[in-house]
């Protein structure tokens, strides 16, 4: 399988696989993984470690996202 140039849309794929994967196992290395399989899968590509970084980042912002919402939802409660 060949590297390519990925788009904005397919990193942001890639994320959202990762994301999905560390929800379930709480490892941003397994997250990683599913990142490149999505690449693979999905694309048809072999991603570069570049590719797959960016991915995890992404899934780590969007972890972020979902723990800032959490806690201030449950603030809004008390």
């Amino acid at each position: 399988m060949k590297t390519t140039y990925l788009t904005t849309e397919q990193i942001t794929d890639m994320a959202e696989a990762a994301l999905n994967v560390y929800e379930m196992t709480a490892s941003w290395k397994a997250a990683g993984t599913a990142a490149a399989e999505h690449a693979a899968d999905e694309f048809g590509v072999k991603a570069t470690s570049a590719q797959i970084a960016t991915a995890v980042q992404g899934a780590k912002v969007g972890w972020s996202a979902i723990s800032f919402a959490t806690k201030k939802a449950i603030a809004a409660e008390a």
